[in-house]
């Protein structure tokens, strides 16, 4: 039901919060990292607390959510802020009651300005995901199977990236974090792992080559 990127209100002790969901604990407690009200621009300003502030709270805390597709556009994110009452900023960090947008001034977007005007018109194919037919993005079934990289096939330099990014990835899942913040990042790419397995394998399948674990790849030379 909640997911890291998701936004809500909360309230604690007669106090209403703001924040944005950064994961879901082993407790099914929700934490999230909530916006503080700050002194710039008298006090019109609101930002993200410390990392190491981040809360995690009892679900039924939860008076409004509203959740965040991993695929929304900027405008979608901009239009979610705006329903639990914030203006965001272009560096992301940074926010203003809607009701203070007149007297407030925001960090600028950094992308291109031109963005939102010129958005194209999602594809219709399904293997495009909702972007657009510009020859930028490459649908499903035209782009290559995953496969994992062979560092018997590079360079010196390029086989020992290969190599320590390979051991990284498999002691990440032995990897026992020993805060919020910790837990909260291990959740979302154990989520993220989990979709990027599941097209992973539906892909090579569907070319009749047998499945993979994308979190598990190889760290010892091929046999020849």
């Amino acid at each position: 039901m909640y997911s890291a990127g998701d936004l809500i209100i909360f309230e604690i002790a007669t106090k209403t919060f703001y924040g944005e969901i950064v994961g879901v604990d082993s407790s099914g407690k929700v934490e999230v990292s909530r916006l503080k009200k700050t002194k710039k621009q008298e006090n019109r300003i609101w930002e993200f607390v410390a990392d190491d502030e981040w809360s995690a709270i009892d679900s039924t805390f939860i008076t409004k959510h509203v959740p965040i597709p991993d695929s929304a556009q900027r405008s979608e994110t901009k239009k979610a802020w705006k329903e639990i009452g914030f203006l965001a900023g272009g560096d992301g960090m940074t926010f203003c009651r809607i009701e203070d947008e007149d007297a407030t001034t925001l960090p600028l977007y950094g992308g291109d300005e031109s963005d939102e005007e010129d958005e194209g018109i999602p594809s219709t194919k399904l293997g495009m995901h909702g972007y657009e037919d510009d020859g930028f993005v490459i649908p499903d079934d035209e782009g290559s199977d995953f496969e994992f990289a062979d560092p018997d096939e590079l360079d010196e330099e390029g086989a020992k990236f290969v190599r320590e990014t390979h051991k990284a990835v498999r002691e990440f899942d032995n990897w026992v974090p020993e805060d919020n913040q910790g837990h909260a990042i291990k959740a979302f790419i154990d989520t993220m792992d989990k979709k990027a397995s599941i097209e992973t394998d539906n892909q090579r399948l569907a070319a009749g080559k047998v499945s993979i674990s994308t979190s598990k790849p190889p760290i010892k030379k091929r046999k020849r």
